[in-house]
């Protein structure tokens, strides 16, 4: 039976980030385990897939690219996988059930790793359709433009910063693409996870679900960058005065 996808009002965003900021209090150690288990993996992941670049000569330019792009192609393969134990952990946990942080790992357990594995091949072919765009949309030479100021940035040379020849084409397009790759990924791991879900239904009604609910998504998106900008600003403030009484 699948998780029925409803029209909720505009202030519902408030409401998951409130429920969000609740999460823990019945069982923290296996919530918050679960979720440093989950940066420890990814950290780890990098670690593997870069370790080569860290003994020998230096790399070369391509070298070094080629290396990080496997590494992330890795972790976003991967990333559903931890997000569906995570949310597993984080469902019995609500529930009043025994779980622990190594649960993380309960989508290896339940067989639902490779459909949650695939959903990171679909972000892969929006990534795709969405440089495609980009290709179009910042003209010929932008690419060989931005990959020379890359290679300045690593090398210490001052470069100039390349412009697209349409600026407002661009940000409409990674804006849409980032939106729907993390609908696709948040709405779609619940249906794989709880509800027995394929792929392609649990794609087809994560799209629908960010459609119908556009404008409660935006608002908690907004909700969370305003907070992370006044958490970000409280930190600072926090560690200004602490310089100042270190040096008084």
């Amino acid at each position: 039976m699948s998780l029925p996808i409803r029209k909720v009002p505009l202030t519902h965003g408030a409401q998951w980030l409130m429920r969000a900021i609740n999460l823990g209090r019945r069982n923290p150690r296996a919530i918050f385990g679960a979720a440093l288990l989950l940066i420890a993996v990814l950290y780890l992941l990098m670690v593997v897939f870069t370790l080569p670049l860290q003994f020998g000569e230096a790399p070369d330019f391509e070298t070094a690219v080629t290396t990080v792009a496997l590494a992330a192609l890795a972790a976003v393969l991967i990333l559903p996988v931890l997000l569906g134990g995570l949310m597993h952990v984080i469902r019995e946990a609500e529930n009043g059930r025994p779980t622990r942080a190594r649960d993380l790992f309960a989508p290896l357990r339940l067989h639902k790793a490779l459909p949650l594995a695939l959903l990171g091949m679909i972000q892969i072919a929006l990534a795709l359709i969405c440089g495609s765009l980009l290709v179009w949309a910042t003209g010929a030479d932008y690419w060989p433009q931005y990959q020379e100021m890359v290679r300045g940035a690593i090398t210490g040379r001052i470069t100039t910063v390349p412009t697209a020849e349409q600026p407002a084409l661009v940000a409409l397009a990674q804006l849409l693409f980032y939106y729907f790759s993390t609908a696709v990924v948040l709405v779609s791991v619940p249906q794989i996870m709880f509800s027995g879900l394929g792929l392609s239904d649990a794609v087809k009604r994560s799209f629908g679900a960010s459609l119908w609910n556009l404008g409660a998504y935006l608002f908690a998106t907004m909700l969370f960058m305003l907070g992370a900008m006044i958490a970000g600003l409280m930190v600072s403030i926090a560690a200004l005065v602490v310089a100042m009484l270190g040096a008084a």
